[in-house]
């Protein structure tokens, strides 16, 4: 009898079905893996499916979900040596899968990768650099974080090393960074014009964040945040060391928020330019008892702000100093700061100011006060088409889970006696909402 040959896929397993399919339905189910591991993992399965890793269109590479020892126990204890054999791993996988798009050209339709700020982690960024010389990354996203477990760090050392690392990275490969649209950095101490020089290189930038991140401190002056960018779209400031930061020209720029940075004491913390796209304005602890008055104008000005939500659950505003020493606090000493905080809550500006874009006001904090109420009074004489007053209870502290106690408004009487002040500020109907 004539022997007959079988094909590839049916000798490893006549059960394996999948394999009978054509490559673009294998390519779907391949893209329909949420990490880049399992994905991996798969391709083992038969030979019909290794060259297929390199066609997917969407990559994402997020080292806090690449070690697979730790996944499924808790208790284990992630030492360093997990950390860098993880991190190696995800620089590989990197330099392994854009190595395969460029052999088979194809085209990636997103490149997301997070990564800890290690000196190997620079062969991710060549990787990357390469593929946008090819032009085949279409968008592109970096995540920094810092290999320490307090991604809030506030050891000058550790941040000066990062920071320096980092600008190692891109002054070796900016090319890299020229197609991202969104990049994330934690726990950096910058040179004074190095983060406007990494936004200004980031041409097709549109989404940006820095958490615990400044350029540089003296001895008798926090720095300044100069940002200028055609394209950004949503900037976000967390826990960061600048004492302003300065809204220069950004043109597209819809959204922005600030939350628990420490400013200056004779500057105002926020400085808005040209941002006429501003549309929702979200500031949380950015202010501290030094700063006796908020201008209204230096936050709206002629911008298009529908939605300006503030959150009052700071350091002078709760009885909580979080960054001060515990020992050192007493119930007095915390009652004092917030009793100093009562002027916080002032708009400083022309009586006849108007705005006329805002649609909503957000209070997290809120509490029934005359501070309060004396604020929201004076919004709603310069918002001429507010439509909606939102007022939220605290919620705790970001850094340290502080939650203050609070006079909210909890009865219905309570809440109907607020609603019912508010709304008899304005002879058009209002919604009110207390939740």
């Amino acid at each position: 009898m004539a022997e007959t040959t079988t094909p590839e896929h049916e000798q490893e397993g006549d059960d394996d079905r999948l394999s009978t399919l054509p490559d673009d339905i294998l390519l779907l189910i391949l893209n329909k893996l949420d990490l880049i591991r399992d994905a991996a993992r798969t391709t083992v399965l038969s030979k019909r499916w290794r060259h297929l890793l390199g066609l997917r269109s969407e990559i994402v590479l997020d080292v806090l979900n690449f070690d697979a020892t730790h996944q499924d126990d808790d208790d284990l204890e992630y030492t360093m040596d997990d950390l860098l054999r993880t991190n190696a791993s995800v620089v590989e996988a990197t330099e392994i899968l854009l190595r395969q798009h460029r052999r088979q050209h194809t085209t990636i339709q997103l490149l997301d990768i997070t990564f800890y700020l290690r000196d190997e982690s620079i062969g991710i960024v060549r990787a990357v650099d390469r593929a946008m010389a090819d032009h085949r990354i279409l968008a592109a996203k970096f995540t920094v974080i810092p290999d320490v477990p307090d991604v809030y760090c506030e050891d000058d050392d550790v941040l000066l090393a990062y920071g320096r690392r980092f600008m190692t990275f891109f002054d070796a490969y900016p090319r890299a960074f020229t197609g991202l649209k969104d990049l994330n950095l934690h726990a950096l101490r910058l040179g004074e014009s190095d983060i406007a020089n990494v936004l200004s290189a980031c041409e097709k930038l549109e989404y940006s964040s820095l958490v615990n991140c400044d350029a540089g401190i003296g001895d008798d002056q926090l720095s300044v945040l100069q940002i200028e960018h055609s394209r950004l779209v949503e900037l976000v400031v967390i826990f960061c060391g600048f004492g302003t930061v300065e809204l220069k020209w950004l043109p597209r720029l819809t959204r922005l928020t600030c939350r628990n940075w420490m400013p200056s004491q004779d500057q105002y913390p926020l400085s808005i330019g040209y941002v006429p796209q501003l549309l929702v304005l979200t500031l949380s602890n950015a202010c501290t008892a030094q700063h006796k008055t908020i201008k209204l104008t230096e936050f709206l000005g002629n911008t298009a702000v529908a939605e300006l939500d503030l959150n009052f659950l700071c350091e002078k505003m709760s009885y909580h100093i979080c960054y001060s020493d515990e020992e050192n606090q007493t119930g007095e000493n915390t009652r004092e700061n917030f009793d100093r905080a009562a002027d916080l809550l002032k708009w400083e500006t022309r009586h006849d100011f108007k705005h006329y874009n805002m649609k909503k006001l957000t209070i997290k904090g809120f509490q029934v006060e005359a501070k309060f109420t004396r604020y929201i009074r004076r919004v709603m004489e310069a918002a001429m088409n507010l439509e909606v007053v939102s007022l939220r209870e605290s919620h705790p502290c970001l850094r340290c889970e502080f939650l203050p106690s609070t006079v909210y408004p909890r009865t219905h009487k309570e809440i109907n006696l607020i609603k019912k002040q508010i709304s008899a500020w304005r002879s058009s109907p209002i919604q009110i909402e207390i939740v």
